[in-house]
C-alpha cells in the first residue's frame, strides 16, 4: 500500500531488484498496478505496488509510514515543484503559510476542505491515516470507539510489515524476506559490509526525487508553520510513534526465526 510521499517508489525498485536476484529477470516479479484493481493484477505478481489505500482484497498488505511535519512538507514541495505537477502548480497558494491554513481551516469544515480541491494535489490532514484506517468496520457508526488499543489492534490485523520511513534500509529487507521466505545476503550484517549506506544506496541504482529542489527533511521551518503541520497531522503523529515501536518489535521476531541480524 503505497502512501504518498512516504518513499513508496524507492521500496518499489528496492524489492524489484531483490525479487530479479532471487527469481531472475522475467518471472515471477514485483509489480506496479498503480490504480489497477488488485484481483486484477498479473498472476505472476507476488509483489503488488498498490496506490491505493488500504482494502481487504490484498492477501498481505506492508507499508511505510513517515515523520509526520517532514511528509507535510513533502507533499507541499512536491505540488510546487515536482516535475509530476508542473502544470499544476500554478493552481498552489504561494506560500506554505497559506496552503498550510487552507488545510487547518478545513480540519472541520468540509465545505473549506471541497474548495481547496483546486489546488489539485494532497490533502495533509492526517494523510497517512486516512491510507491506513480507511474503512475501519465500525466507523459509520457515531458511538464507534477509536481509543489506542482498538486502533492498535487494527494496524496489527491489516499490516504484515509496517515501517518507519527511515529505516528504508531494514524495512526492505522485512518486506522481501517476510513475503518470500528467504533471506537475501544483501540483507544480513557482516564485519566486512557498509551497513552505514541508506535503502536507496543499497538497493537502488538511483534515487527518485521527482525533480524537487526542497525536501521536508532539511527544510527549516518556522514556529508558526509547525503549530499548523501539528493541528494536521494529530492522527498521524500517533500513527507514526507506534509504526516505529511495531517495527523493532517485527524486526526483532524476524531476526529471531532465520538466525541472522539484518541490516
Amino acid at each position: 500500500m503505497h502512501i504518498p510521499k512516504t518513499g513508496g517508489w524507492n521500496v518499489f525498485y528496492g524489492i524489484e531488484n531483490l525479487t530479479k536476484k532471487l527469481y531472475g529477470k522475467d518471472r515471477p516479479r514485483a509489480c506496479n498496478i498503480w490504480t489497477r484493481p488488485l484481483y486484477d493484477r498479473d498472476k505472476w505478481c507476488i509483489f503488488c505496488f498498490a496506490h491505493t489505500k488500504y482494502t481487504k482484497l490484498a492477501h498481505r498488505t506492508y507499508t511505510m509510514i513517515r515523520n509526520p511535519r517532514y511528509h507535510v512538507l513533502s507533499q507541499y514541495f512536491h505540488c510546487k515543484e515536482s516535475t509530476d505537477h508542473k502544470k499544476r502548480a500554478h493552481l498552489m497558494p504561494s506560500s506554505l503559510d497559506e496552503w498550510l491554513e487552507a488545510w487547518v481551516l478545513a480540519l472541520d469544515n468540509e465545505t473549506k476542505a471541497e474548495e481547496n480541491e483546486q489546488f489539485q494535489c494532497y490533502d495533509p490532514r492526517n494523510l497517512q491515516s486516512a491510507f491506513a484506517f480507511h474503512d475501519v468496520e465500525g466507523e459509520e457508526n457515531e458511538n464507534y470507539n477509536r481509543d489506542e488499543f482498538t486502533m492498535m489492534e487494527v494496524i496489527k490485523e491489516r499490516f504484515d510489515v509496517i515501517a518507519p520511513f527511515e529505516r528504508m534500509d531494514v524495512a526492505i529487507c522485512v518486506m522481501f524476506i517476510e513475503f518470500s521466505g528467504r533471506v537475501p545476503e544483501e540483507c544480513v550484517c557482516a564485519a566486512d559490509k557498509d551497513t552505514t549506506a541508506t535503502g536507496i544506496e543499497r538497493h537502488l541504482e538511483v534515487d527518485i526525487k521527482h525533480g524537487v529542489r526542497h525536501h521536508g527533511r532539511s527544510y527549516n521551518t518556522t514556529l508558526e508553520q509547525e503549530a499548523l503541520i501539528e493541528k494536521l497531522t494529530r492522527d498521524d503523529d500517533w500513527l507514526y510513534s507506534r509504526t516505529m515501536e511495531l517495527f523493532e518489535t517485527n524486526l526483532k521476531d524476524l531476526e529471531e526465526e532465520y538466525g541472522v541480524e539484518i541490516c
